[in-house]
C-alpha cells in the first residue's frame, strides 16, 4: 500500500496494493457452493480481493479511514488521518496481508490542470519548468544504481506538490521495472505509447522519454499528441506526424505485420489499409510545426504576441520534441542531454529552475484556476479513452 502524508492538515492517502489471486483457492472451491458468499483474506477482501475500506477504520492504531478516493486496476486510494506525526512521514509496514507505503500528499495531477484551462493548454514557459523537472526525475530514474523504467508516464501520473506553484512530482510506479526485469508486455497508456512498444521491440528507459514528448505537447495545445482509440490507429496518428518508420526497427519487430506490409517487388514498407476503412493523412503531413503553430502564434493562434512564445521559443520546443519522439530509441535525446537543449537556455529574465522554489509561479497564477464546465466538447472527445 501506498500512504500520501499531507504535513499541515495530517491527511494521508492510503494506496493499498492489490492482492495476488489466490488460484489455488479459487480452482479448489466446490461448484456446489457458486451461489455462497466466498470468504477472502479472512472476510477483509472482496471478491477482487480489494481490501474493504471501512470508513473510520484505524489501522496500526494510527491512520484512521476517512474516505475511498479511487480505485484502479493494481489497486485503491483512500484519505487518511495521520494521528502520529505531523511532518512528511514515508515508510511501509503490512496490514493485513497487505503492503502500505506512505508518501507525503500532492495537489492535483496534470490532467486536472488541463481540464482546469477548459484544454487549452499551459504557456510555453511553464510546459517548460514541467519539462525540466521531468526530465530531471528521469534522469535520476535512470542513473545505474537504479535504471528504472515508469513504464506508464502520462500527465494523471504527474501530481503538482502545491496548486499554487509549478514544482511537480511522478507517482504511480505500479507498472515500473528495473532495466533488465522487464515484467509486462503490455504497458504505457495508449495516447503515450512509445513505437517499440506498439512494435513488439525489447524496450528500455528510452520509452518514457517517448511518452514525455507526448505529454509536454498536450501540456501546450491541450489536446493529446497520437489520440488513438486502438493500437492500429495510434500506429497511424503516429505515422500521420513523423513519417514512416526506418525499416531497421520493422525488421527487427514482432508486430510489423499488425501496422505494415511490403510493396510487391519491393523492400519498402507501407501501412495496411485499417478494416474499418478509416482515412489518415500522407505520412508526415501533419507536421509538428503546424500542430505548434510555431509561426501562428501558437497553437490556434491562442498565444499570438504573448510573451516567451516567440517564433524562437517556438523551434527550440519544437526540435526538444522531435529529439523525444525519435523512432529509433537508440537515438532517442537522453534526459541528460535533454537538460543541455537550447529550449532550457533562457535569455530572458524567466528562470527555468523552479524546482526548489518558494513562491507561487507566475506562470501557474496567470492560468484560470476556476473550474470550467466539465461536459465542454474536449473534455468529452478525450476522457472516454484515456485510461487505456
Amino acid at each position: 500500500m501506498e500512504i500520501l502524508c499531507d504535513d499541515s492538515s495530517t491527511k494521508s492517502n492510503v494506496y493499498y496494493a492489490k492482492k495476488k489471486r489466490r488460484a489455488a483457492q479459487i480452482q479448489g472451491e466446490d461448484s456446489s457452493h457458486k451461489k455462497e458468499r466466498k470468504i477472502y483474506n479472512d472476510g477483509f477482501d472482496d471478491d477482487n480481493h480489494d481490501y474493504i475500506v471501512k470508513n473510520g477504520e484505524k489501522f496500526l492504531e494510527r491512520y484512521e479511514i476517512d474516505s475511498l478516493i479511487g480505485k484502479g486496476s493494481f489497486g485503491q486510494v483512500v484519505k487518511a488521518f495521520d494521528h502520529g506525526e505531523q511532518f512528511k512521514l514515508k515508510r511501509h509496514f503490512m496490514w493485513r496481508n497487505h503492503l502500505c507505503l506512505v508518501f507525503e500528499l500532492l495537489s492535483y495531477n496534470l490532467y486536472d490542470l488541463l481540464r482546469n484551462t477548459n484544454f487549452r493548454g499551459v504557456s510555453l514557459n511553464l510546459t517548460r519548468k514541467f519539462a525540466q523537472q521531468l526530465c530531471t526525475a528521469l534522469l535520476f530514474l535512470s542513473t545505474p544504481e537504479l535504471n528504472i523504467i515508469h513504464c506508464d508516464l502520462k500527465p494523471e501520473n504527474i501530481l503538482l506538490c502545491n496548486p499554487k506553484r509549478s514544482a511537480i512530482k511522478i507517482v504511480d510506479f505500479g507498472s515500473s521495472c528495473q532495466l533488465g526485469q522487464r515484467i509486462y508486455q503490455y504497458i504505457q497508456s495508449r495516447f503515450y505509447r512509445s513505437p517499440e512498444v506498439l512494435l513488439g521491440i525489447p524496450y528500455d528507459l528510452a520509452i518514457d522519454m517517448w511518452s514525455l514528448g507526448c505529454i509536454l505537447v498536450e501540456m501546450h495545445t491541450g489536446e493529446p499528441l497520437f489520440s488513438g482509440a486502438n493500437e492500429i490507429d495510434q500506429m497511424n496518428k503516429i505515422v500521420e506526424v513523423l513519417g514512416m518508420p526506418p525499416k531497421h526497427l520493422l525488421d527487427q519487430a514482432n508486430k510489423t505485420r499488425k501496422f505494415f506490409e511490403k510493396l510487391p517487388g519491393d523492400r519498402r514498407y507501407i501501412l495496411k489499409k485499417p478494416k474499418d476503412g478509416k482515412k489518415y493523412k500522407l505520412p508526415g503531413s501533419r507536421r509538428l510545426h503546424d500542430i505548434l503553430g510555431v509561426e501562428t502564434g501558437g497553437p490556434g493562434g491562442r498565444r499570438a504576441g504573448e510573451a516567451g512564445h516567440s517564433m524562437s521559443d517556438y523551434l527550440k520546443f519544437k526540435d526538444l520534441i522531435l529529439r523525444m519522439l525519435d523512432y529509433d530509441p537508440k537515438t532517442r535525446i537522453t534526459p541528460y542531454y535533454a537538460l543541455q537543449h537550447n529550449f532550457f537556455k533562457r535569455t530572458s529574465d524567466e528562470s527555468t529552475n523552479t524546482a526548489n522554489s518558494t513562491s507561487s509561479s507566475p506562470a501557474v497564477a496567470s492560468l484560470d484556476m476556476s473550474l470550467t464546465n466539465s461536459s465542454s466538447s474536449q473534455h468529452g472527445k478525450f476522457s472516454k479513452c484515456r485510461r487505456n
